[in-house]
């Protein structure tokens, strides 16, 4: 691509992108102020809460993002573990022991503090749950990996015709003095360098496009060959600042559903926002009406003149002093407003339920086994919050945990952070499988599916006896470890049970052998006492 066909294609998300700005405006102004200024200029630190009048969409939308986290990143556990592509490496305990190293290893290099991977996780989630995209940068800074949360309003994504996002362009706006501590004063354009005579101070427009490169290949020893550009351009004058490449696409962009095109995401925030914002309304309402009730206005009498009603909170409201002569009374009296605080209320509450139902609040609470449950019946409602939910984590898996893992084990591996291969596995490929509590409570259910049907075969057992030959019980151990997250290097592998079981038989036959050499010794002997008798005799 020339910078031409790069500054055109950037122009055309921008377009692409615009009709979402003010969407994702009114998303973040009730649900995530922070995020806000898609559409507008903003300036950081100010204050974004003063026409917030109920939390519970902020709150909502916060529920959901750390459930998300929980889910796809459960605490203390392993994100994703390992196995080889052909199932029968698995059981060979030199693979399985280099697996298990490698994920371990995987794990700590994620959760190394300046990495800063629960910080840009965290963000990201957030973003999916509001906006339904979020955008994750994977990379490498010397000696670990770095995550970076990208926010929506900085990024235009490139999606090919299939949907999938392949390229991404962010706009950035650096000083002079900014462009010479990144890239050097003399791969600057000669546009900039005279502007820097002026001030170092004046701001230049740049872009970073990160773009499939059609040449690139895979293995390439310069980094302008790999498969994907690294482009920083001086937007006005149409100057290369840099030129790189990477290996991958080193974002992962996942997005909470989708539809027929449309490239961004749909979000759980987009079903919630009307009740959001009628919220916003009710809570404004009833908080006047709460100050009405503690500091009503006032009716009083003013000597030949009217005012406009005052109905604000002490607020005052004039009328003549003929008028209280006719009505009699107490002169001075309360303006009744007629407002029912008990029904606002309740109202209030039911728009608050249908922003927690939009976030999954009621869906999200795992299944408990409570005691007078029966298995089956634990079994049956574990799978009805699985087919609730596991669509959802599933896509999630698939666009936002996947690409992370694999990319972050690629930059390990070209940059030799693990142990080296064993020969067995050299040129295999391998496979990842990804920790969830949905996941674990689909292995569960089929766990104690598979031990309640080996109970029922052992009791058939008392009756026709080869029954039993139907279970397996290796593979049962295996399965049942597998389903409870057991670690690899805590199994044996078959290779290693199948030395304990030749050396249990090899025990076994000597055990016999000895047994046999020791009847013969005793039958010698009994031989020879025999002998001895008859010759005595």
């Amino acid at each position: 691509m020339t910078l031409d066909d790069i500054i055109k294609d950037w122009r055309e998300t921008e377009s692409r992108k615009s009709h979402w700005n003010e969407h994702w405006d009114d998303l973040a102004r009730v649900m995530l102020p922070r995020r806000y200024g898609f559409s507008s200029t903003t300036v950081d630190g100010e204050r974004r809460v003063d026409d917030i009048y109920d939390g519970t969409p902020i709150q909502a939308a916060r529920g959901l993002a750390n459930a998300i986290g929980g889910m796809l990143r459960p605490e203390g556990e392993l994100i994703a573990t390992m196995q080889a592509e052909d199932d029968e490496l698995n059981d060979i305990q030199e693979v399985k022991d280099w697996l298990g190293d490698t994920q371990e290893r995987l794990q700590d290099a994620i959760n190394n503090p300046k990495a800063r991977f629960r910080q840009a996780t965290g963000e990201v989630d957030i973003d999916l749950s509001v906006f339904g995209t979020g955008i994750m940068f994977i990379g490498d800074l010397f000696d670990h990996l770095v995550f970076q949360s990208v926010h929506l309003k900085n990024a235009n994504v490139r999606f090919d015709e299939y949907g999938v996002a392949n390229g991404l362009y962010q706009e950035r706006k650096f000083t002079v003095r900014q462009l010479i501590e990144k890239f050097r004063e003399k791969k600057l354009s000669q546009q900039v360098k005279e502007a820097s005579k002026n001030s170092l101070n004046t701001k230049v427009q740049c872009l970073h496009a990160i773009l499939p490169r059609n040449e690139g290949r895979q293995g390439a020893l310069l980094a302008r060959n790999l498969p994907y550009y690294d482009m920083w351009i001086e937007v006005e004058s149409k100057h290369i600042l840099f030129e790189g490449g990477f290996h991958e696409f080193p974002f992962a962009i996942p997005r909470w559903d989708t539809s027929s095109g449309e490239d961004y995401g749909r979000s759980p925030g987009m079903i919630a926002l009307p009740d959001a914002d009628t919220l916003q309304a009710m809570g404004e309402t009833i908080l006047i009406a709460g100050q009405r009730a503690a500091d009503p206005p006032l009716a009083v009498p003013n000597d030949g003149a009217f005012n406009a009603m005052n109905t604000f909170p002490g607020g005052l409201s004039y009328y003549d002093t003929d008028t209280a002569a006719a009505i009699g009374g107490n002169p001075f009296f309360e303006i009744g407003s007629g407002f029912n605080l008990p029904i606002s209320r309740e109202m209030q509450n039911d728009h608050r339920e249908q922003v927690f139902s939009a976030f999954f609040r009621n869906v999200l609470n795992l299944p408990i086994n409570g005691p007078q449950m029966t298995a089956t019946e634990v079994i049956e409602r574990k799978e009805e919050f699985i087919r609730e939910i596991g669509p959802v984590f599933g896509r999630l898996e698939t666009d936002y945990t996947a690409p992370m893992i694999e990319r972050s084990f690629n930059i390990m591996l070209r940059g030799g952070g693990f142990r080296e291969i064993p020969e067995i596995l050299q040129g295999r490929n391998v496979k990842f499988e990804y920790s969830s509590p949905v996941k674990k409570i689909r292995k569960k259910i089929e766990s104690e599916a598979a031990k309640m049907w080996a109970s029922e075969m052992i009791q058939l057992a008392q009756v026709k006896p080869a029954a039993l030959d139907l279970i397996n019980e290796d593979e049962l151990g295996r399965f049942s470890a597998e389903a409870l997250g057991v670690p690899n290097k805590i199994v044996n592998g078959k290779d290693v049970i199948e030395q304990l079981e030749q050396q249990r038989q090899q025990a076994i036959q000597q055990q016999q052998e000895q047994q046999l050499i020791s009847q013969a010794a005793s039958i010698a002997e009994t031989g020879a006492n025999i002998g001895e008798k008859i010759a005595n005799q």
